[in-house]
């Protein structure tokens, strides 16, 4: 090649790479705007956000923070851009529970939590969620560490306060438990005497039928008051899943027959007709049979007082085809209800019954009751009116078991077949020498004490077969004494009764631990007491 051909060569050479790199130039520079607009954008994205953000290298010094922070910290770009944050004059626990976690973040790759309190250059103070995370670099290693911290002081505030607000719920709530404990204590406590009494006039027999009348309606509202007394604790544990039921096999037909013979009388005082279907096949299901009779119960209470007389309630029970569940259907042709009353109806201390007279009385516990109890069973209830004046109808369904239980009605002695010794102690003098007069006419031999050393000394020289004892004793309770007779080898074959106005699931399963056999609430069943007393066994020696 000749000189001139070389010279030619390289000329075109060179206009080539001039041309190159202008082109490499422009690319660059259009690059560089548009990674400056990125980076605009960016920034203008992270300065928009409320959270405060930043990135560590490897080494914890800072590579980037956005416009937040560095207003929160009192500082520019520049003065923060690769220093550490213990640099940065930031709080020693601060810098250092950030510094700890980029050094776990960079070292296992995982996220990273924590909590700071910061005080700002304002002295304004606050708690911070700080969020580390790892980023990536093409090779996969972790090249920087983003940090994120959001302002949480009012949200901790906020769970404090809600914190504290429950705290006083619970409060309130151990307080209402306590106080509905001691109301029914001292709400039983004066209606044992006057159930007590009025089995022994009965028994006696009263001359006059104003006499016998009178006694009448003593029962009555005895047992009324002993039913809101009950309503008024097992709605609260209903609703507090605290009540336990007793499941057993049990013919629902036998049951239901047997709950409104037994609330015949209600009928019969308010004229109201009762008209009972019951299916001809066993009903069998598995529940809790005194519970279950409380729901019925319930349902018939609320079907004798809003309907008016001459009225008539009709009860039918039968199974669902395809006979998976029995259908228990309660419906009167009373008051009815409007709507907004049904919506309401099975809430607890709701009244259908809102005139001002209250003629028609009760707490309006008993739907709520029944509502909890069936749904413990694995039910459902439900009512319906077409409206007012138009009657109600009342339907529980509940799931029929496998196989078919009896569930004979027991057996009330008049008398016991047996004469017991019996020791009654009480610290309420009347219901003690009522419930004496009361065993003393079915033939037991009955002593009574009024405190806990007292029955002791009883129980050693009258030596009973049975102690029913109270548990609210002065002295030493109840409790004490089941203890003190259980560790007697002379006084521990004693059948142990607690009898007592505290009868929550918790003082039942408490006497249960102190040595009693059995718990009864006050004012006791009497006819339960004789079944009880019956079966107790002779506590003379071998």
């Amino acid at each position: 090649m000749t000189n001139q051909e070389l010279e030619a060569a390289n000329t075109e050479l060179r206009q080539q790479l001039e041309q190159l790199v202008a082109r490499t130039e422009v690319r660059l520079t259009r690059l560089t705007a548009e990674l400056e607009r990125q980076t605009r954008v960016y920034e203008s994205i992270l300065a928009s956000v409320r959270d405060y953000l930043y990135v560590l290298d490897r080494e914890g010094r800072v590579v980037y923070a956005n416009p937040p922070l560095l207003d929160l910290w009192a500082l520019a770009l520049d003065q923060v851009r690769g220093r550490t944050l213990r640099e940065l004059d930031l709080p020693e626990e601060v810098a250092a529970t950030l510094l700890d976690g980029a050094r776990q973040v960079t070292s296992t790759g995982a996220t990273v939590r924590s909590v700071t309190w910061y005080t700002g250059p304002n002295g304004v103070g606050g708690w911070y969620e700080n969020l580390q995370a790892p980023v990536r670099g093409q090779d996969g290693r972790i090249e920087l560490v983003a940090v994120s911290s959001r302002d949480v002081t009012e949200r901790r505030r906020a769970a404090e306060a809600l914190r504290a607000a429950n705290e006083q719920l619970q409060e309130a709530d151990r307080r209402k438990d306590e106080f509905l404990a001691v109301l029914s204590h001292e709400l039983r406590n004066p209606l044992a005497p006057i159930r007590n009494s009025l089995f022994i006039l009965d028994r006696l027999g009263v001359p006059g039928e104003p006499a016998r009348q009178a006694l009448a309606v003593i029962g009555r509202q005895v047992d009324q008051l002993s039913r809101l007394v009950n309503d008024l604790l097992d709605v609260t544990r209903v609703t507090r899943g605290k009540i336990s039921l007793h499941r057993e096999p049990l013919e629902l037909g036998e049951l239901v027959r047997r709950t409104v013979e037994d609330h015949r009388s209600v009928f019969g005082e308010a004229a109201v007709r009762v008209v009972l279907e019951v299916a001809p096949m066993p009903l069998p299901v598995e529940g809790d049979a005194s519970r279950l009779a409380q729901v019925v119960g319930n349902l018939l209470q609320n079907a004798a007082k809003f309907t008016p007389s001459g009225g008539c309630v009709r009860v039918s029970l039968t199974a669902e085809p395809p006979a998976s569940r029995v259908v228990l259907k309660v419906a009167d042709n009373g008051l009815g209800m409007a709507s907004e009353t049904l919506a309401r109806l099975f809430q607890p201390f709701q009244q259908a019954d809102s005139t001002i007279d209250r003629s028609r009385g009760g707490l309006g516990l008993g739907l709520a009751l029944a509502k909890g109890l069936v749904e413990l069973h694995g039910g459902e209830i439900n009512a319906t009116s077409a409206g007012l004046g138009r009657g109600a109808e009342f339907t529980v369904l509940l799931p029929l078991s496998a196989g078919a239980a009896t569930d004979a009605a027991p057996t009330v002695p008049a008398r016991p077949a047996v004469a017991r010794r019996v020791v009654v102690v009480d610290d309420n003098v009347d219901s003690a020498d009522t419930l004496r007069d009361a065993l003393r006419v079915w033939g037991h031999e009955v002593a009574t004490a009024h405190d806990g050393y007292e029955a002791l000394v009883q129980a050693r020289t009258f030596q009973p077969d049975v102690l029913l004892c109270d548990i609210g004793l002065p002295g030493m309770d109840g409790y004490g004494v089941a203890r003190a007779m259980r560790a007697d080898p002379g006084l521990r074959r004693i059948t142990l009764v607690a009898l007592s106005g505290y009868a929550s699931p918790e003082d039942i399963s408490r006497a249960r631990e102190a040595g009693f056999d059995h718990h009864l609430a006050k004012p006791a069943d009497l006819e339960r007491l004789a079944r009880l007393l019956a079966a107790s066994p002779s506590a003379e020696p071998d």
